[in-house]
């Protein structure tokens, strides 16, 4: 079943239809669907996919010719990469053709990025009254950024497209599990961050606990130690990295803080956090409008933020076959508290991709900050600012068993004077549980307020 990524698949359908010279990069964390997308896409179409490999250039040389002979019906070597090129080229003068180089940067890393040279050359003196389309993708997000859409690339300037594929938001994430409630959809988004290799392992024929129990909370499950292979894949310091992620999932959010937790100098984690930025996982989060000085660390690639929240600190119980007995005490009354920052999270997509909006929209973000005035530290879930105005959208959201109230209202009310640099405030409200009749009776009375049930978010 293919779910989603529609507005990749329209703009490729349209380049696929121009007829002439076409590149496009894919490119996005790994098992995000990338391959998926460019297969979906290749289907039933005149393509060459070649799977670039982490071997040696002859390896990978001799995959390329391989692929070629594939394709031709029968046998074919070339004796270098140039030659493999201007062969594809040929093949696409008179029809359409679609080369496809999947995971790119582990050819690309064996010879300084000289392959890209060679592509450069290419395109430019032989491939331009071809109609051949070429799609490189890789998973090494940095490396496609700067190695390949960067202006230092050989191949700067010369790509028609590029496809930052990201997660599935919360909305397309549900609809690998159509039976289940929204606040399962919620929390199964929740576990997966989105990521369609995860989401296909849900079986929304079986409840949430027994999807938990068979995919993640058993050692021999997929998903058990998917955290640390992806860690190994992407870097040689595993337990290095695997500890900073436990340090902030630990409540460290500042640079010493996280050291210290870690086991490591401080001088030397900027370069592990920038590493761990780079491919997603982690990012400097910083209340809206405010100065980067007071930004922290967070986790932002939700499996591995559940991951680290109930794996790693059930760890013995997993491994010792005990989490089907332990489940409903170190699980189940956590998941509310777990799906707090999940929910806001589903708010701000929600606003930015799906709502309603009385104004054309700017950042969107949180807030927090210290109050001279309630003399503790506030935190306002959603902020969404005006692009050409004063007004912004503060919301208040709640994954929890009880309805929201007025009562909720008034401290939103406080916070906002506290947050300032506004002129109009309106005042929206997500709930898992719904809401109490004081306030419902409020929204009669004042347009500027909003309900937002997890339903309602659902239901588009």
């Amino acid at each position: 079943m293919f779910i989603g990524r529609e507005a990749e698949l329209n703009r490729l359908e349209m380049m696929y239809s121009s007829d002439k010279l076409e590149f496009a990069t894919v490119y996005g964390r790994r098992r995000v669907g990338k391959t998926t997308l460019i297969n979906h896409f290749t289907k039933g179409r005149r393509c060459i996919f070649f799977a670039c490999q982490k071997s040696s250039i002859a390896d990978n040389l001799a995959e390329l010719s391989t692929q070629i002979s594939a394709f031709l019906g029968y046998s074919v070597t070339f004796p270098s990469f140039i030659e493999a090129f201007r062969a594809i080229v040929r093949f696409s003068m008179n029809d359409r053709l679609i080369f496809v180089m999947d995971e790119y940067p582990y050819l690309a890393k064996k010879d300084d990025n000289a392959i890209s040279s060679i592509i450069q050359n290419i395109l430019d003196h032989e491939a331009k009254g071809s109609k051949l389309f070429l799609i490189l993708s890789g998973s090494s997000v940095s490396f496609m950024e700067d190695e390949v859409l960067g202006k230092e690339s050989p191949l700067h300037g010369r790509i028609t497209a590029q496809f930052h594929v990201k997660p599935f938001d919360y909305l397309d994430s549900g609809l690998f599990v159509p039976a289940y409630s929204c606040s399962d959809k919620a929390i199964v988004y929740g576990i997966t961050g989105g990521i369609p290799r995860y989401l296909e392992l849900f079986d929304d024929s079986l409840n949430l606990k027994e999807n938990l129990l068979y995919n993640i909370f058993d050692s021999n499950s997929v998903l058990f130690n998917e955290r640390e292979n992806y860690l190994k894949e992407e870097f040689s310091e595993v337990s290095t990295y695997s500890s900073i992620l436990n340090a902030i999932v630990g409540g460290c959010t500042k640079l010493a803080d996280i050291a210290s937790r870690a086991g490591i100098q401080v001088g030397t984690l900027p370069a592990y956090l920038n590493k761990l930025k780079e491919v997603g996982v982690v990012d400097k989060l910083v209340p809206l409008g405010e100065s980067e000085k007071k930004g922290v660390w967070k986790i932002c690639d939700l499996f591995f933020r559940f991951h680290s929240f109930f794996v790693i600190r059930n760890i013995s119980t997993i491994v010792s076959g005990r989490m089907p007995q332990s489940y409903d005490k170190v699980v189940a009354p956590f998941l509310n508290d777990y799906m707090g920052k999940v929910f806001e999270e589903i708010a701000r997509q929600y606003i930015e991709l799906y709502a309603d909006l009385p104004f054309p929209l700017g950042l969107v973000g949180t807030w927090w900050g210290g109050s001279k005035t309630l003399h503790k530290e506030i935190e306002i879930d959603v902020v969404a600012k005006s692009a050409i105005g004063n007004d912004a959208i503060i919301g208040s959201v709640k994954f929890r068993e009880r309805k929201i109230d007025a009562q909720e209202l008034d401290l939103m009310r406080s916070y906002s004077r506290e947050m300032g640099g506004a002129g109009n405030f309106l005042y929206w409200f997500f709930s898992k549980s719904g809401f109490d009749d004081d306030i419902k009776k409020l929204t009669e009375i004042d347009d500027s307020i909003r309900l937002y049930s997890i339903e309602d978010i659902y239901a588009l």
